[in-house]
């Protein structure tokens, strides 16, 4: 054993050396673990034994004797004794009711969060009652953030959506009434798509948030919904809402990017596909990258863009560069019309505009199918 141990330590001249300042750096680590842990349980526990602020109300409110606060801004006339904040939009006291809210403002690059409170005109305190969404009412009134809007029976509202209540006698959409709507069966079944006992209804939503709702005129009891464009019947197909001339529900049905077909005939949207093989129609799957509206397709017979032959296209070589160029053996295309000059072999598109250019080949750059070098 000696003569091991005595080749160990001629391997290792600094063994006890080492040893020693390895077991000191140990014995402060774990100091300094201890005294950093002995800390953390110190700030807990200071922070909850910490007395909370008693006239802080939450959401920008607070109490001081007999004055509310909004932030910065006390409320006049207020009962401090009775005031409560009732949502996330609406406060009150015995006799008031207010609404409230923090916003930011474009011509400061949304930079500084501003907050206003205004009392509600007319508004029944007693009553009042938040239904979600900003929305509330009263005995006497249906009301939207800071605005009253009339209601037919307003004790039996309640909301559906952001954009949507009803009562029970009618549907209203951004507090307007939705004409002929029977409020007590009224539902949304989708983002595009709603019904009551009587009528189904398409949902046209706008970009400033603004809906146009329509009644489909279908045969309600065989009415089905397919996507959030495409519906059908027994007899009829619809897209959006309103009837697709020609199309037969019975044997309808979408096949993807804006298309459909029935037994006898091939749609884009609303309109037919002039002489489209339905048997043998098919969208292509480079569609699913298009990021606006220009769309491609196939048949035994042609290529199609949208709705409309790709005239005197190579079939047999025909492939699809992005949404809007694309190219055969002897041309390239920009939506279905010639670049003039391009050359197929060594046409290339750019991932995204560099410059005023969007593509190349040998000979020039390109931008929307013109030549801009």
């Amino acid at each position: 054993m000696s003569k091991c141990g005595s080749i160990f330590r001629a391997e290792s001249p600094h063994s006890s050396h080492s040893d020693a300042t390895f077991n000191e750096t140990m014995s402060n680590m774990t100091l300094a673990i201890l005294a950093i842990s002995i800390c953390a349980l110190l700030f807990f526990f200071s922070c909850n034994n910490k007395p909370s602020n008693p006239g802080d109300l939450g959401n920008g409110f607070s109490k001081s004797q007999d004055t509310i606060k909004y932030y910065s801004e006390p409320l006049s006339g207020v009962d401090a004794l009775t005031f409560e904040i009732v949502d996330d939009y609406y406060c009150k006291d015995k006799s008031q009711v207010f609404y409230y809210r923090s916003y930011r403002e474009s011509r400061d690059y949304f930079l500084t969060k501003k907050h206003s409170i205004q009392k509600l005109e007319g508004a029944d305190a007693a009553t009042f009652t938040s239904l979600d969404y900003g929305y509330a009412r009263d005995r006497a009134h249906a009301w939207l953030n800071d605005q009253p809007f009339q209601v037919e029976e307003v004790q039996s509202l309640t909301v559906l959506n952001t954009h949507f209540v009803k009562d029970n006698m009618r549907a209203y959409v951004n507090c307007k009434p939705i004409p002929g709507s029977d409020g007590k069966t009224f539902e949304i079944l989708s983002d595009a798509y709603a019904r009551d006992a009587q009528h189904y209804y398409y949902l046209q939503v706008f970009s400033d948030g603004e809906y146009e709702v329509s009644v489909i005129p279908c045969q309600y009891a065989s009415f089905e919904v397919l996507d959030y464009r495409f519906a059908k019947d027994a007899g009829d197909a619809y897209y959006t809402g309103k009837k697709i001339k020609g199309a037969d529900g019975a044997t309808f049905q979408p096949v993807g990017y804006g298309y459909s077909k029935d037994a006898q005939h091939v749609f884009f949207e609303s309109m037919q596909v002039s002489g489209a093989d339905p048997q043998t129609f098919v969208p292509y799957k480079e569609n699913e990258n298009a990021m606006g509206t220009t769309v491609y397709a196939k048949d035994k017979n042609n290529i199609y863009v949208q709705e409309k032959v790709f005239a005197d296209v190579d079939a047999a070589t025909f492939r699809i560069l992005d949404e809007k160029y694309t190219a055969d053996k002897n041309t390239v295309y920009y939506i279905g019309k010639k670049v003039k000059n391009a050359d197929p072999g060594t046409f290339k598109v750019y991932p995204h505009f560099m410059g005023n250019a969007d593509a190349e080949d040998k000979n020039h750059k390109y931008g929307e199918g013109e030549v801009v070098e």
